[in-house]
């Protein structure tokens, strides 16, 4: 950005200024008397005149007077402003850590930076969704007014009104977010109901301060509050709950450089006899009374009553397990009395314990048994004997197997001809006829099965099955943005904005463009210094670097000429500027010793001097073919012809 001056003051008959961001134009009020321009040279001061051609430029003041005149020209245009590329290095809005960074000296706290810092400015015209405020200048302890970003904490987390608003001020309401508890609070903004000036995505909405009981009017973000820069670096943490049937345990969320965490409160459950606090109530161990516990040993496991706990273990009272005796009682506590002590190993027969302790076994008729034969089913008893029902069909329908029975081993399918194995129509299982039977064993995980026509699964054949498990982290379809990362998170393609990636703010006129919260920030502009002293460089959007040779007629330069080094330019190449003193070596011959004159410098790079302002020179006079040596010694001239030493 060009940087402005300020306009010299005339006098008020003379003329009056225009300006438009970096550029000033004097009108002369002379204007009437045209005639007598020259009159009002004198108080020309630097401006900006761009001709027909497109010739002139900023302080060329030159540029006025070999155009003809204030109106001489074809075409008087006015400099605009240059486009806004983003903030310029140490100016307003520019990321900084130190005071130093700044132009201003001004590097104060903001949100909407990657550092949680930007550069500001003294109060002017603070730009939109900034405000005047008067605060301790950073790094002093005087005070001063200086534009801040006017939400500076909205959307922060927050447990109270204090961490939503700066020292000694009010106003911001820490509001909380969710029903549940475990989406925890967060910053809001004082607002207006009458005229709201809330940023896009808020809301201004009337609540309740939980600290003050008052109502007021609050910019409440739409959805759930994301972490700003300055809430990442930071660490600002939000207290949340987690509420079930058993109890609310409490925990926090916090800004990382992910993101904001989930709610890290545990999930309550039934208090245990285990030294904690299962249902976060604040006690540790307090079980219901009379709470069910087991009594082990080696003949079993019995029920009984928790009488005590003791450093976080359970004192069990109650019946112990003992081995089954003939007595009607169920000793090992299986739920069975008497079981086994009578047993005859005949299903027919019921066995139990006569009251004295021998065994009684009662003959039964109708009650399925086990004849002893797999190819016989549905056997009954009857009068005490297991009975063989009808034959067992040992049709497997496989065609691949030739199907028989006997009364040990029961059904058997010996390999049949390699028959044609049916598909089963189940995916992840191949069909095969192995060893005379039909099989259908696994596809062998990992194989590929049918699609679910989701981006972001994996169709893959696991334990045999198609399964479509979600591939988290990896790189999914590209929404053709610059400044996104295209990543699956919970089996949804996201299109996340990013930050630090190379990109192309479509503008020549920039380098190093970056990525900054998905959207392409301009880098510097490139100032297209071709090296050339004697060209005027810029950058024209749309067509790039623009090398001027025009532009920089008049510029100084370094000449090649050793006596005469200061050049100006003209049509893209240096000459030695003239007029200017430089220092001829005068070689009287036998006259005398070299000595040093003072000269002046032509455009051709040679200093010259007045011959007749040599000292002793002496012009020679008299007609010679050869060489005419002449000189002064002691003040008398002396002229000698060298013709005869020369044969003529």
């Amino acid at each position: 950005m060009r940087p402005t001056r300020p306009a010299t003051p005339v006098s008020p008959t003379a003329g009056f200024w225009v300006g438009s961001g970096g550029a000033r134009l004097w009108l002369v009020g002379c204007w009437l008397i045209a005639a007598l321009a020259s009159g009002c040279s004198e108080n020309t001061v630097d401006g900006t005149m761009v001709n027909a051609d497109g010739s002139g430029g900023f302080g060329d003041s030159a540029a006025l007077e070999d155009s003809g005149g204030l109106f001489g020209s074809d075409t008087l245009t006015l400099e605009l402003p240059p486009k806004d590329t983003g903030p310029v290095q140490g100016e307003f809005g520019w990321p900084c850590t130190e005071a130093e960074e700044c132009n201003t000296g001004l590097c104060i706290e903001s949100p909407l930076t990657t550092t949680g810092k930007m550069c500001t400015k003294f109060c002017g015209t603070c730009p939109t969704g900034y405000q005047c405020v008067e605060e301790v200048i950073p790094g002093t302890s005087d005070k001063g007014y200086y534009c801040a970003p006017k939400f500076k904490f909205l959307c922060d987390p927050c447990d109270d009104n204090l961490g939503c608003n700066s020292d000694g001020k009010a106003g911001n309401v820490c509001l909380q977010y969710g029903t549940g508890g475990n989406s925890g609070s967060f910053c809001g903004a004082a607002c207006s109901e009458i005229k709201p000036d809330c940023p896009d995505g808020f809301t201004c909405e009337p609540n309740i301060d939980k600290d003050t009981g008052l109502n007021t009017y609050q910019c409440r973000r739409d959805g759930l509050c994301e972490c700003s820069s300055n809430a990442k670096l930071l660490g600002l943490k939000t207290s949340c709950t987690n509420k079930n049937i058993y109890g609310t345990c409490k925990g926090f969320r916090q800004c990382t450089a992910d993101g904001l965490t989930a709610c890290n409160a545990t999930v309550a459950k039934p208090e245990e006899c285990n030294g904690l606090d299962d249902d976060c109530n604040g006690k540790t161990d307090d079980f219901q009374a009379g709470a069910t516990c087991d009594l082990k040993n080696e003949f079993g496991t019995c029920k009984g009553q928790i009488k005590e706990c003791v450093d976080g273990q359970a004192v069990c009272d109650g019946k112990k397990p003992a081995p089954e005796a003939c007595n009607g009682v169920d000793d090992n506590c299986n739920g069975d009395t008497d079981e086994g002590l009578c047993e005859d190993g005949d299903p027919c027969t019921k066995d139990s314990c006569n009251t004295d302790g021998s065994c009684k076994h009662i003959q039964l008729g109708g009650l399925v048994c086990d004849d002893g034969s797999l190819c016989t089913q549905v056997d009954k008893c009857v009068s005490g004997k297991c009975m063989g029902g009808s034959e067992l069909d040992c049709n497997d329908k496989d065609p691949c197997t030739s199907d028989s029975c006997n009364p040990i081993d029961g059904c058997k399918h010996a390999p049949a001809s390699e028959g044609i194995c049916p598909d089963d129509g189940i995916q992840c299982t191949q069909d095969l006829c192995q060893n005379g039977k039909c099989s259908h064993p696994q596809a062998s995980d990992g194989t590929k099965c049918a699609e679910d026509g989701k981006p972001c699964t994996a169709d893959i054949c696991t334990a045999g099955k198609c399964e479509h498990p979600l591939t988290d982290g990896q790189t999914c379809t590209d929404d053709g943005k610059p400044c996104t990362t295209d990543v699956c998170v919970g089996g949804i393609c996201k299109h996340n904005p990013a930050s630090s990636i190379p990109c192309d703010d479509g503008n020549i006129c920039t380098q190093n463009d970056n990525c900054l919260n998905g959207t392409c920030k301009p880098g510097l502009v490139n100032q297209c210094n071709d090296g050339a002293p004697c060209t005027k460089d810029s950058c024209v959007p749309g067509t790039g670097c623009v090398h001027s040779v025009e532009g920089g007629n008049g510029l100084p330069c370094p000449a090649s000429s050793a006596a005469c080094p200061v050049g100006v330019c003209s049509g893209g190449a240096c000459y030695s500027k003239p007029s200017v003193p430089c220092t001829y070596a005068y070689d009287p011959g036998l006259c005398g010793d070299e000595m040093d004159l003072p000269g002046t410098c032509n455009s051709g790079g040679k200093c010259t001097v007045t011959k007749d302002a040599i000292p002793g020179k002496v012009t020679c006079t008299i007609p010679c073919k050869s060489v005419c040596l002449a000189c002064s010694l002691g003040g008398f001239p002396i002229q000698l012809c060298m013709d005869g030493v020369f044969g003529f």
